[in-house]
């Protein structure tokens, strides 16, 4: 009986710290360090600095647990992910900022694990009520921010603290109004919008028998979206109502349009800057790509190599390229991008999950974060684990 006890109470314990794991996924709670190569030009560059979030620590407990109860490992995704990773260390020989590339390559393999270990499991109902959870959590946070005007000093979250009248800070203006962009517990709304769109496609697409609370998420999940304005994540989520023919839900966003017009349109001529921007790096990762295209300048190399040359606006705008394939392969080169290709293609042809990898890879063409932030990656290896699981049969 005792023996028979001590796996299910390890079973038990390694369920408990998945349901935190996947819960947690969206904050950003964390201890920073900030050695020499964190700094570019006397100023503390989060991209470069190592950080223990609460969330590694989360999922070291879990992988540990895991392979104590002797499980039987996903060898194509663990195959998948050491290619993956040697063809980002590659990019490492000779690098400027190698403590930067470290930074990053040792993120990758925590949020592999991760990925590696929903490729493994066998209970995939138990992944959905804490991604549900988190999206009502994340999306009643949105919506206080949104209404204070100011973050709720949810600290233990990794909640930054900010408001409207703080400089720089994401907002959006409407019939001479101006309000703040929620950030929820993420870096920046665009990446709230993601976190959204991405784990409502997850849940959509499964039957769990409680519809009424799925709706009610979704529903909050897409009020969320409205409220982060983020243009790219409002386009895909149209086309995705159009798609699968949700009435009621395109009329409200119809019923909308006066608003989402002044927000597309902005782009346009008063907020431009933003296009501009993403222009200029695109061409900067293609300079740096050339200079070095087999192994590319070095991974999350990006910014410490831009540092050198003056971006449109009043400053130097120190920001990754804003598409995760030209990012990919000025950092890494051509080498590099065939990992990543490689890594996220194998599930794609084999049409496992295809939603959330047309977000991921439609988003991806606009912004950085799967690459470069930490609820980012957590994301895109959890896409990747939970289709691979789906691909082939653990053995």
């Amino acid at each position: 009986m005792l023996k028979q006890a001590a796996p299910e109470a390890l079973k038990k314990i390694e369920d408990f710290f998945l349901f935190l794991t996947l819960l947690f996924l969206p904050t950003q709670l964390g201890l920073h360090f900030w050695p020499k190569f964190s700094y570019i030009y006397s100023l503390k560059i989060d991209y470069l600095s190592p950080v223990v979030y609460f969330w590694d620590i989360l999922v070291m407990l879990l992988f540990i647990l895991w392979i104590f109860g002797k499980p039987r490992i996903n060898k194509l995704a663990l195959n998948l992910m050491l290619l993956f990773l040697f063809t980002q260390a590659l990019s490492l020989l000779g690098t400027a900022n190698l403590g930067a590339g470290l930074v990053r390559l040792e993120q990758y393999i925590i949020a592999g694990f991760f990925g590696i270990y929903l490729s493994s499991l066998q209970n995939k109902k138990a992944i959905y009520l804490p991604l549900l959870l988190g999206v009502l959590g994340e999306s009643l946070i949105a919506i206080l921010q949104f209404i204070h005007g100011a973050t709720l000093g949810l600290w233990i979250l990794g909640e930054r603290s900010f408001s409207i009248t703080t400089p720089g800070i994401a907002k959006f203006d409407i019939f001479g109004m101006q309000f703040l962009r929620p950030y929820g517990t993420f870096p920046h709304p665009n990446v709230l919008a993601g976190y959204m769109l991405i784990v409502s496609s997850i849940l959509y697409q499964v039957s769990w028998g409680r519809q009424k609370i799925f709706k009610i998420a979704l529903l909050f999940s897409g009020i969320s979206i409205f409220l982060t304005m983020s243009r790219t994540a409002i386009l895909y989520g149209f086309i995705l109502l159009v798609f699968l023919r949700k009435k009621f839900l395109i009329l409200l966003v119809l019923l909308l349009t006066p608003v989402l017009f002044i927000r597309f349109s902005s782009i346009l001529n008063f907020d431009n800057l933003a296009l501009l921007r993403r222009e200029e790096l695109i061409g900067s990762a293609w300079q740096l790509f050339l200079k070095s295209p087999l192994y590319g300048i070095g991974l999350n190399n990006f910014i410490p190599a831009l540092a050198n040359n003056l971006i449109s606006g009043p400053s130097r705008f120190l920001q990754p390229a804003h598409n995760i394939f030209f990012l990919t392969l000025a950092e890494t080169g051509i080498i590099g991008l065939t990992g990543l290709i490689i890594m996220i293609g194998y599930p794609i042809v084999k049409k496992a999950n295809l939603l959330p990898w047309l977000i991921i890879i439609f988003l991806g063409l606009f912004d950085h974060y799967f690459l470069t932030l930490p609820q980012g990656y957590r994301l895109l290896f959890l896409v990747w684990g939970l289709s691979l699981s789906r691909v082939k049969i653990v053995s």
